[in-house]
């Protein structure tokens, strides 16, 4: 069977062996499959800046059109050298239709990466890819406690900083289950601890339990159920605590994936929004359920992807270009939170 154990996932994150042409990242852990993801990305030997060497699709758009996929693989690149395609999204049409061309004739020179959600044994995507020697599918679950120890290694210990037993207990505490936002957090700790030797409980409390959480919801409930007047309100708030924009955006972002996991249940499986987010973990605050609610019925799944890639797209400016990152952040919020306005009315 084309599919990675646990045990053997690392490893290969590590050193990559592209010579099945089709790999499926899948699992509940949206930030999980998009972190490997990127690792593979970067691992892949394309050039990641060449718009002709990286290809994305919205999964929908893929799956409505079977030879694009097969039509994009087998496509010689302008100036030669490899080619990747980055499938992501959520499609209520059969994406496996849509591979089984590649999967049948594997391209020579483009490796395709599909980003997909929690998928059962049973799914038809899941199935057909382990089943190809073409293809390999890797599970990306949710952090056990041995993978959030790795990530404070990585991002504390990595960074010259030592943490007392304690103090880690603590850390592990307050880090939730998405492993994208639990190394944002740590990330955000360890510029915070920049200088010092050590982490103590009340550097934790100060970032990961940040005093600024609270207005940081509110820019994020603003722009996600669109109140453009309240957002311009709390985003200078926001930015004055301290938060850097491509830092509210990361956390925008974060809160978009949510809502793409929670919408994904509602279209594809029919259930009902306030249920969905009622069954959330970690359980959002009572105070913000109604405004989380609002946003998963406002926004559909291809919205959701298009406000994705404007938000990755505007954070990767942000750093590019610290001159101008307030002024892209806060075009890039209240155009989102016009849109959602707009689909409010509908």
């Amino acid at each position: 069977m084309a599919s990675l154990k646990p045990r053997d996932i690392e490893p290969f994150l590590k050193k990559p062996d592209f010579s099945r042409s089709v790999i499926l990242l899948y699992g509940p852990d949206a930030g999980l499959v998009s972190e490997r993801a990127d690792v593979l990305a970067e691992k892949s030997g394309v050039d990641l800046s060449d718009p002709f060497s990286l290809i994305r699709m919205d999964a929908d758009d893929a799956a409505s059109d079977l030879a694009r996929i097969a039509d994009e693989a087998h496509t010689i690149g302008m100036f030669g050298g490899k080619r990747l395609i980055r499938i992501s999204g959520n499609t209520r049409r059969d994406l496996a239709k849509a591979v089984k061309p590649v999967l049948d004739t594997p391209p020579e020179d483009a490796i395709i990466l599909i980003e997909a959600g929690d998928l059962k044994k049973t799914a038809g995507l899941r199935k057909q890819l382990e089943a190809s020697p073409a293809s390999l599918a890797i599970p990306c679950y949710q952090d056990t406690d041995a993978a959030i120890e790795q990530l404070i290694d990585e991002e504390i210990i990595a960074k010259g900083l030592t943490i007392d037993r304690e103090t880690r207990l603590l850390l592990k505490s307050m880090l939730g289950d998405n492993r994208m936002v639990s190394r944002g957090e740590l990330f955000k700790l360890a510029i915070y601890c920049e200088g010092k030797t050590s982490v103590t409980a009340a550097e934790i409390h100060a970032i990961v339990g940040d005093a600024s959480k609270l207005v940081m919801d509110d820019v994020i409930d603003s722009t996600a159920t669109g109140d453009p007047a309240k957002l311009q309100v709390f985003l200078p708030k926001a930015i004055e605590a301290g938060n850097q924009p491509d830092i509210i955006l990361l956390g925008v972002l974060r809160h978009f994936q949510m809502l793409q996991s929670a919408r994904s249940k509602v279209e594809l499986q029919r259930q009902i929004a306030s249920n969905v987010i009622s069954g959330i973990r970690p359980p959002i605050h009572f105070a913000r359920k109604n405004a989380v609610t609002t946003a998963v019925n406002i926004w559909t799944l291809q919205r959701l992807t298009r406000a994705l890639s404007r938000l990755d797209k505007a954070m990767l400016e942000c750093r590019q270009k610290a001159g101008i990152s307030q002024a892209l952040c806060s075009t890039t919020l209240l155009a989102l939170s016009l849109e959602a306005s707009a689909l409010k009315k509908r």
